[in-house]
């Protein structure tokens, strides 16, 4: 991995998050928040869908990341290589609201799609790089299980199409550990500020996750 893809497992794991204007992502205005956008997900507006109790979905916010359960924290364990705000930390209060406060050097957007989960994020740094992530297909449990990747900075752009294994679950059916594979393509900026040839090799990660309930 990259020195500029570690740096993004790092700045990316308290990214915002919120659902607006259906599964479409909204443009980020700038590239850095102030701290007067910071906040708590609480205070941010979000799309009624209805929740599906008897599944287990306890909460709009729950329902969002896939929660099911009374779930109080979510935090990431081994990180992919693309780590959202997706993968945490997270916090839920009792009653499933999101309590996680969010990164102000960086503009977030996140889309859900019809049913109310997240299929989209999308995240910018300071110095203009921007990362997507999109899940393309979910499983019965809607647990994605395939997407693609993109990041694009001051001197590369790295994309990865991956397909997504579970491994393990707890007994709330919720997923602890995951795995990624699929193939990534890399290009890096010229002199001439120009990217240049693609370099694709097959791509596999692994993720893991701690979450804990309310009892």
């Amino acid at each position: 991995m990259t020195k500029f893809h570690k740096s993004f497992v790092i700045l990316i794991a308290t990214a915002m998050v919120s659902c607006t204007g259906g599964n479409k992502k909204n443009s980020a205005d700038s590239a850095v928040a102030t701290v007067a956008d910071t906040m708590t997900a609480s205070s941010i507006a979000t799309d009624t869908v209805p929740i599906d109790t008897l599944g287990g979905y306890f909460s709009d916010d729950l329902r969002k990341f896939g929660l099911i359960g009374k779930v109080k924290a979510v935090t990431t364990v081994d990180y992919s290589p693309f780590v959202t705000c997706l993968s945490g930390p997270l916090s839920f209060d009792t009653e499933g609201i999101l309590t996680s406060k969010f990164n102000e050097l960086l503009d977030n957007e996140t889309g859900c799609n019809p049913e109310g989960f997240i299929d989209e994020t999308e995240c910018r740094e300071s110095d203009g790089t921007v990362f997507e992530l999109e899940y393309t297909n979910f499983d019965s449990e809607w647990n994605p299980i395939a997407g693609k990747y993109r990041s694009e900075g001051p001197d590369q752009l790295w994309e990865v199409e991956f397909t997504i294994e579970y491994l393990d679950f707890d007994s709330e059916r919720n997923w602890l550990k995951r795995s990624f594979k699929g193939e990534s393509t890399t290009r890096n900026m010229n002199s001439d500020g120009e990217y240049g040839r693609e370099q694709k090799e097959n791509f596999t990660a692994a993720e893991s996750r701690k979450i804990t309930y309310y009892r």
